[in-house]
């Protein structure tokens, strides 16, 4: 019995760890079958009452390793000592195993014939609601993992990647089925969604030109975050970035992105910087996209990317979706007599709405940073009008651990989706300009200092992941809710016939 239950534990920690190393950096895309199979197994084996506590220890032992990279910002730039970081780690992945748990209650209360099914839905729906408020960490989808492969990220055009991801596990659990309990049935569901993901992969948009192609430019001064930011560094600072911008005007630019963070300058408070900039922009008739702290109302601040046109004119958008904790501490922003103390922390305003911005050829979508993550705040912009995407962003803090790679895979995801040319400038790296197929078009590695460069061209049209992005985004939790609805009434209408007999 013993043994048993030791097995059990072992296959949910494999199952979880699996997983993981499908994502970014690693890419084992053949852990994929080999950890549904591992969920499958302990899933038919478990008891439903203790299905929830099997299902978080496999989500808790994923998210361990996948964002493991916490522990070395908290300890390298949050100043915790290794214990208080792991034990961050250990909350954060305990948060994120309970979407898993749940999966698993909801599987185990649906039988074997289909326990998979409602565990792919489950997850996906986890996947989800791990975007939401008040969790807002759309980090890591299953669909992730295939990046390096663009043929298979085809369907995500058509589907999106939290639909995608539903349907990638009903085909891997389905088979784990056939195989773990010799049933033809479950080889005939994974054969089924394997045809409907060929067939979205085949019906996906091409991409549909609306302008000439424009020669943009990524610059990366990779600046150390230990430099601080006075004094001669602060003149350093700039001559890396000025510097890199000729460099890239010398190339042939006429769109320059500078990174987050890229000058630590104010371009609403300092005039001579603003200056330099429409100067910068006029004289050599580019456009330059950067960003810096802007202001509003009642000592509100942004995390903003300007957009400087070729005529000197400046545009700003806000960040909409701020980091918990680190531009932004929940609730406690609310209450006036704590709004200084907030301020001290990360007390960033977040910005209204996903409004696109004037760019080269027409607009683009801007995300500063975090937001690449939020798939329906991207695919708002272009449902406005933009016909190119731009992210800027500072991943320094993540040293060299997964994160960056994590962050990239992101960008890459939301060109995919939209049929849109993409230009991602970071400090310190991953720097990249990537096709509206998901192709990584040119890259500058971590650590580098330098400039990367390509055509790129307006897109137009909406794809269907565009188009419906709403709806999609909410088909698993839907359908998960509605299995946990029927599973209550279920019990209900059993409990009620034995009460009257």
């Amino acid at each position: 019995m013993k043994d048993g239950r030791f097995r059990l534990w072992l296959l949910a920690t494999a199952g979880g760890v699996l997983t993981a190393l499908a994502l970014p950096r690693w890419h084992w895309l053949w852990a994929l079958p080999l950890a549904a199979v591992a969920l499958v197994a302990v899933l038919q084996q478990v008891p439903p009452k203790k299905a929830f506590f099997f299902g978080f220890w496999a989500g808790f032992c994923h998210w361990v390793l996948a964002v493991s990279w916490v522990t070395e910002v908290m300890t390298r730039y949050g100043h915790l000592s290794g214990v208080l970081a792991f034990v961050a780690l250990a909350a954060m992945s305990a948060i994120l195993g309970a979407f898993w748990g749940l999966a698993f209650w909801a599987a185990a209360r649906a039988g074997e014939r289909w326990g998979w099914a409602v565990l792919a839905l489950g997850l996906a729906a986890g996947e989800m609601a791990q975007g939401l408020p008040p969790f807002n960490f759309p980090w890591n989808p299953l669909v992730a993992s295939l990046v390096p492969w663009p043929t298979l990220l085809a369907p995500v055009a058509v589907l999106g990647a939290t639909t995608y991801g539903l349907l990638l596990r009903l085909v891997l659990f389905a088979a784990a089925f056939g195989v773990l309990a010799k049933d033809r049935r479950g080889f005939r569901w994974a054969f089924l969604g394997l045809g409907l993901l060929l067939a979205c992969g085949l019906a996906a948009p091409g991409f549909q030109a609306s302008g000439k192609p424009v020669r943009a430019f990524a610059v990366q001064p990779n600046v150390p975050l230990e430099v601080r930011w006075e004094g001669e560094n602060l003149q350093t600072i700039e001559s890396w970035v000025w510097g890199l911008s000729k460099q890239a005007v010398e190339e042939g630019a006429q769109w320059v992105v500078w990174p987050e963070s890229a000058v630590p300058r104010l371009v609403e408070r300092d005039q001579d910087y603003r200056a330099s900039l429409a100067a910068f922009a006029r004289d050599h008739g580019v456009w330059l996209t950067l960003n810096s702290v802007g202001f509003g109302e009642r000592e509100s601040f942004y995390n903003s990317m300007y957009v400087v046109a070729p005529e000197g004119t400046i545009a700003r958008y806000d960040k909409v979706h701020l980091v918990p904790f680190g531009e932004y501490v929940p609730l406690l922003g609310r209450i006036a007599f704590l709004r200084p103390l907030v301020r001290e922390v990360g007390g960033f305003t977040p910005g209204r709405e996903a409004h696109v911005l004037p760019g080269p050829e027409g607009f683009l979508g801007g995300a500063v940073c975090y937001e690449v993550a939020f798939p329906l705040h991207v695919a708002e912009q272009v449902r406005k009008g933009a016909g190119m995407l731009v992210t800027v962003t500072n991943d320094g803090w993540y040293g060299d651990s997964a994160a960056p790679y994590q962050h990239l895979v992101l960008a890459i995801l939301r060109a995919a989706e939209n049929r849109r040319f993409l230009v991602r400038a970071a400090n310190t790296g991953i720097s990249a300009i990537v096709d509206p197929y998901g192709r990584v078009l040119q890259k500058l590695p971590l650590g580098q200092r330098g400039v990367i460069g390509e055509s790129v061209v307006p897109g137009a049209g909406l794809t269907p992941a565009a188009r419906f992005a709403p709806w999609l985004h909410l088909l698993p939790v839907s359908g998960f809710c509605l299995v946990i609805l029927a599973q209550a009434w279920a019990s209900f209408a059993s409990r009620r016939r034995m009460s009257r007999a």
